[in-house]
């Protein structure tokens, strides 16, 4: 063979090796500089806590990020219908569940039960009029000045309406009240800010933001329920279903019983007895 065609067959070897190896460094590069993949959790108020530390041990067990979205329950379920994003839904109960198709336009698929939140009165530290937890106390005009969660926009605000209706003093406090806030955050500012002597807000909230220092919680002398279920749920327009099973396993794990009491919450429902 001549050696022009030897020299023709090397150089036309090199460029389709080299041409190899461009592609297999392409995609090499493509692969180091892909983003990483993104959970979205929505979540009331209420939980950001519990789900801010989930979310930094499954960030790093996972390589991936995590995206928090935390408001009352009627503004998280209109940012999940007019965006129709998002991989999990945590809200303060479970009362918006049985709504949410017709709310959101999606389905709740798998779910976790992560434990139960507890609805309690809450006073400004040291009890200055000296509220015993009685309701019937609330029910007195000018006795005591009240503050509770709107009803049509929190899970909060829901059960406090379903703990009082039980009680046939939803509409006494109601009208008393001195004003309505959309979820837990204006509760214990209006206690801070003496535009309240009583709340009924979760626990949970006196373990926020150094709450514990300005509020002191009394407990609720009555023998109806006040604790509720708290779930965790994959939505149906879910893009990472894998990712928000494994977040499930994660919060399935880490929040036992012990755990959860640093928060607020239990595993076990209040037993009255």
């Amino acid at each position: 063979m001549p050696l022009s065609k030897y020299i023709s067959i090397i150089i036309i070897s090199l460029f389709f090796f080299s041409s190899g190896c461009r592609d297999r460094k392409v995609k090499k590069e493509k692969k180091r500089h892909q983003p990483p993949k993104e959970l979205v959790v929505y979540c009331e108020n209420t939980m950001l806590n519990v789900v801010v530390d989930l979310k930094q041990a499954f960030e790093k067990l996972h390589n991936c990020r995590v995206v928090i979205q935390n408001d009352c329950s009627k503004n998280l379920m209109g940012i999940i219908h007019y965006s129709a994003v998002g991989d999990l839904y945590i809200p303060s109960s479970t009362h918006t569940f049985k709504e949410f198709y017709a709310n959101t336009g999606q389905v709740l698929t798998d779910s976790l039960f992560i434990g139960y939140n507890h609805l309690v009165y809450m006073v400004k530290k040291g009890n200055p009029k000296g509220f015993k937890g009685y309701l019937a106390h609330l029910k007195s005009k000018n006795k005591y000045a009240v503050i509770i969660a709107n009803s049509e926009t929190s899970s909060l605000g829901y059960e406090t309406k379903r703990f009082l209706k039980q009680q046939r003093a939803y509409d006494h406090i109601l009208m008393n009240a001195v004003s309505l806030t959309s979820d837990s955050k204006g509760l214990v500012k209006g206690l801070k800010e003496d535009q309240a002597d009583v709340v009924i807000n979760w626990q949970s909230n006196i373990y926020v933001n150094g709450n514990s220092n300005h509020v002191e919680v009394i407990r609720p002398q009555s023998p109806h329920n006040n604790t509720f279920p708290v779930y965790a749920a994959v939505l149906s327009c879910c893009s990472e279903p894998k990712l928000a099973r494994a977040f499930l396993d994660l919060a399935s794990a880490q929040l036992s019983e012990s755990k959860l009491s640093g928060y607020g919450f239990s595993k076990r429902q209040t037993i009255i007895f």
